[in-house]
């Protein structure tokens, strides 16, 4: 029996006819587009046929005789699956799905057994020989229906957001709104006004055409990075992370934003208890919780063990609502992809490029196919559970732009599929018992560049031992692990429960391990990259060293890296507790109130100095700060990680991220400053929407 369509007031024959009714109008709303339709009939009638060729040489009871009438079966039977799997689709939507499997292959065997009496040229020899081709047919044609609708994401959504709908009916509507926030990681303002221009984003452009949203900059402050910008964003305090990588002197710890002990220590630091997501909210996605009971695919919660609750979702959601062979198959296509992209830019001579080798084209489809697909089933499912507020964190143009570059063809295909994935959640919105109100934003922007290698032939770390005596070792964190992280995060949401599946996908985990930590003590000097920013500390004291110690003890070294093309400015505090900023330009005290635009940091913009003034004040922040130099002619940022799309320092689009916001909804600043701006803003937003009746 459908679920509570035997509830209410109203007659059983009605309750069942508006339930089926209302099952064809999403199945309608769901439906693929016109080409979609045909470059699907025409593959299923040519998968049809490569079925029942191979069905016929695997099975001796079954004979076709020659392609006419292969291609006559072919004919039928791609005409009777495709109608059969919609008539049963929406029978069945309601009861556990393998029955709807059950029926289907009741049919594949009618159909071989009608087929094989009224079609020349088609023998079936016996009850068994049809059985078996039933079987073999129903495998070959869901692995062959997949690849022909793989590119399709709203027919893949649909079944989801019917059986929700289904297991729904009949329940009362939430009266109050609640707040989606998506965040696409890493995207600035001025990349998402292009692509909104060339019209690469139709869903948001839509919403800002048809004056249902607004668009709207933000400051991100120094460090412009995920970690300070989500602790901001879903915590309200981000003082403390001075930028994805930092090293600890009074604990002597490595700290990486994406190693899941790290993230859950931040989170320890920064909770208070009144995170954004504290309202009963779910964190799909993220580095970082918001303090929410419900977190998904978070890296601050993947070392947790899983309540019962986190257990039934987690096992419905890797067993029936994600779909391994659509998900193998585009994860397949999107490392072709990139193979194929990174060897055109190559020949093309495009500059800069970084190698981009099979591990990246895997990281790729991880993080830009199967992390989306599953991301977006999760949140559609914490809609139609009536979650009052979803932070869902995109990471895929973030990845590929930091190897391919913000602006490149890659990066904005990547965005595409961002702009696909947002069009499904607010159509799976429309029918979730409680109304959403959308707001997309992002945490910081990217720059394009040449490393820091690449412009000097050594890293950073190499420069700086160069520098000081040859008895000191440098220990350097200058490989790019920002995305690394996508494997282990995989790993430890099926590592979730206590069965066989998810004790070795706990050993995965520990597999994966934390890279940089395998690096054993550190040196005498740690250099910790984030971007372009990086952060280089002399562990032999506990305390900061300052600029007169540093010059006592290492003659010439300040001097030296300060006037270096790579680096553009250098900070360092003073015996006197000033702030030195040191660059080939010249010399700022930011204490003594000098000019902000001073040589030193006129590549900086206009905020350079109060930012440098607040993560000078972080007691974690190196002996030294560096910002990697910025060419004036091209716009180029230096970074110290082996990343040409990079963010973490100032300089160009890093700090320029932007939101977007129902029209409905005020800014109380305009422009936000800083990410616990955003926290403030969303947390006023999810107040009065408490006080607002659905829609």
């Amino acid at each position: 029996m459908t679920p509570e369509i035997g509830k209410g007031s109203a007659p059983l024959a009605r309750r069942v006819f508006d339930f089926y009714r209302l099952q064809a109008r999403l199945m309608w709303e769901w439906r693929p587009t016109r080409l979609a339709i045909l470059r699907r009939a025409v593959l299923s009638f040519a998968g049809a046929c490569l079925v029942l060729a191979i069905t016929d040489a695997l099975l001796p009871g079954l004979s076709i005789d020659g392609p006419g009438p292969l291609l006559l079966a072919g004919l039928l039977l791609a005409a009777l699956d495709s109608s059969s799997d919609v008539v049963l689709h929406w029978l069945f939507v309601a009861w556990p799905i393998f029955v709807a499997q059950t029926v289907g292959l009741a049919v594949q065997f009618v159909a071989i057994i009608i087929i094989g009496q009224v079609l020349p040229g088609v023998r079936v020899d016996g009850i068994a020989t049809a059985v078996w081709g039933a079987v073999l047919l129903t495998l070959l044609n869901s692995l062959f229906a997949e690849v022909v609708s793989v590119s399709d994401d709203d027919s893949y959504y649909s079944v989801l957001v019917r059986r929700l709908v289904a297991r729904d009916f009949g329940r009362a509507s939430e009266p109050k709104p609640g707040l989606l926030v998506v965040q696409i990681d890493g995207l600035s303002l001025p990349v998402l006004q292009q692509a909104l221009r060339a019209g690469r984003v139709p869903m948001l452009g839509r919403l800002l055409r048809d004056g249902e949203a607004t668009l709207h900059p933000w400051i991100a402050l120094l460090p412009p990075t995920t970690p300070a910008s989500q602790a901001g964003i879903l915590h309200g305090r981000n003082d403390g992370i001075p930028g994805f990588r930092w090293y600890e002197k009074a604990s002597n710890r490595l700290m990486v934003a994406n190693h899941p002990d790290d993230a859950a220590e931040i989170v320890r630091r920064i909770s208070d208890g009144t995170g954004l997501l504290v309202d009963d909210g779910a964190s799909v996605g993220n580095l970082l919780t918001g303090d929410a009971p419900r977190s998904y695919l978070t890296m601050a919660t993947i070392a947790e063990g899983a309540s019962t609750d986190d257990e039934r979702r987690l096992r419905g959601l890797f067993v029936t609502t994600v779909d391994y062979i659509r998900l193998l198959v585009l994860m397949v296509g999107e490392m072709a992809k990139e193979l194929y992209q990174a060897e055109r830019q190559r020949a093309r001579s495009v500059e800069p490029r970084m190698h981009r080798d099979l591990h990246f084209a895997l990281e790729r489809a991880v993080t830009n196919v199967a992390l989306r697909t599953v991301s977006t089933a999760l949140v559609i499912e914490e809609m139609h559970s009536s979650s009052p507020t979803i932070y869902v964190d995109y990471t895929g143009y973030d990845a590929i732009s930091h190897h391919c570059g913000p602006e490149r063809e890659e990066a904005i295909d990547a965005l595409r599929g961002i702009d696909r994935a947002i069009g499904s959640l607010m159509k799976a919105a429309c029918y979730a018992r409680r109304a959403y109100r959308l707001v997309v934003l992002s945490d910081h922007g990217q720059c394009l560049g040449a490393t820091f290698q690449q412009r000097n032939g050594e890293p950073l770390e190499a420069v700086i031992a160069a520098l000081l005596p040859r008895t000191m070792t440098v220990f350097g964190t200058t490989a790019a692990v920002e995305s690394a992280g996508i494997g282990r995060r995989i790993a430890a949401e099926f590592g979730r429960g206590s069965s066989l599946a998810p004790l070795l996908a706990r050993r995965l985990r520990r597999a994966l391990g934390r890279p940089e930590a395998a690096a054993g003590a550190p040196g005498d000097v740690v250099v910790c990259s984030s971007g372009s920013l990086a952060h280089v500390y002399f562990t032999s004291q506990p305390d900061r060293l300052t600029a007169e110690t540093i010059e006592t003890r290492y003659p010439g070294l300040i001097e030296a890296l300060a006037r270096h093309p790579g680096i553009g400015a250098l900070v360092v505090r003073t015996d006197a507790g000033s702030t030195l900023v040191v660059g080939a330009q010249g010399r700022v005290d930011l204490n003594a109130h000098e000019s902000a635009d001073s040589d030193a940091l006129a590549d900086y913009g206009p905020r350079a100095a109060e930012n440098l003034l607040h993560l000078e004040g972080f007691p974690n922040a190196g002996d030294l700060i560096l910002l990697g130099a910025l060419d004036r002619e091209s716009g180029e940022v230096t970074a110290f990680e082996e990343l040409i799309g990079s963010h973490g320092g100032l300089g160009g689009w890093q700090s320029e991220p932007f939101i977007l916001c129902p029209a409905t909804l005020q800014l109380a600043e305009d422009p936000p400053l800083g990410a616990p701006a955003l926290y403030r803003q969303l947390a006023a937003w999810r107040t009065e929407l408490q006080g607002e009746r659905g829609g």
